[in-house]
């Protein structure tokens, strides 16, 4: 890979998300970068809900560090602020504005611009096949547990909110351990699942769902 090429890969990118949205249907805007720390990788973003000029301390200001030899995640919501990492923000983290499991079941997720140049969404393949190829990520209680009484714990923990999702072709990959193992989808990631289906990106290319497992799908992300 030339210099220059790798200095494109170090800038932020600036995306409208295609699978988040506001409450009222309107764009959101994430600004993603990636640090690269010998066997942590530091993923940070700014979220807009307002858009992409809402000034910077108006922000939501997140990160997910990815530790490569323990395959686990820590996830900090953080002040607003500027996506430059060091350790120092550990102590300035605050609690969730939303629960994270609810679509980060396997450590981080694909980046899926809207509207994006050829120069951004292939930055964003790149940084895709970097996530895809970390595996089975579980994330550490240590630093993703906040207060237990805050109003957005990092998961849920009531019995409902756990319940699996058991359709054949799902659990192939979304299972705890094993080969291609991406985590257990609960009824908690019902959003994420439905996006995931709806939108063709799940099953993977080649892997049909049959008519009664689509049923099944609709059924438990509607809580039945």
């Amino acid at each position: 890979m030339s210099m220059a090429a790798f200095d494109f890969l170090k800038k932020p990118l600036l995306i409208e998300s295609l699978e988040s949205k506001t409450n009222s249907g309107a764009v959101i805007h994430n600004e993603i970068q990636w640090f690269s720390m010998g066997t942590e990788d530091v993923w940070m973003m700014n979220q807009s809900h307002d858009g992409a000029n809402l000034p910077q301390n108006k922000w939501d200001r997140l990160a997910i560090v990815i530790n490569k030899k323990s395959k686990t995640a820590q996830f900090f919501q953080l002040p607003s602020g500027p996506l430059e990492w060091s350790e120092d923000l550990i102590k300035q983290k605050i609690s969730f504005k939303v629960s994270c499991f609810m679509c980060h079941s396997n450590g981080l997720r694909a980046i899926r611009p809207a509207g994006a140049s050829f120069a951004e969404k292939m930055k964003a393949q790149v940084w895709n096949f970097k996530i895809k190829f970390y595996g089975r990520i579980t994330e550490d209680p240590t630093y993703s547990e906040t207060d237990p009484l805050a109003e957005f714990p990092f998961r849920h923990k009531a019995e409902f909110e756990n319940d699996a999702l058991n359709v054949k072709t799902c659990t192939m990959c979304h299972k705890e351990s094993g080969f291609g193992a991406r985590g257990t989808l609960t009824r908690q990631n019902s959003v994420a699942i439905k996006f995931m289906v709806d939108g063709g990106f799940m099953p993977p290319l080649g892997i049909p769902l049959l008519k009664s497992e689509k049923s099944k799908i609709l059924k438990f992300t509607q809580g039945f």
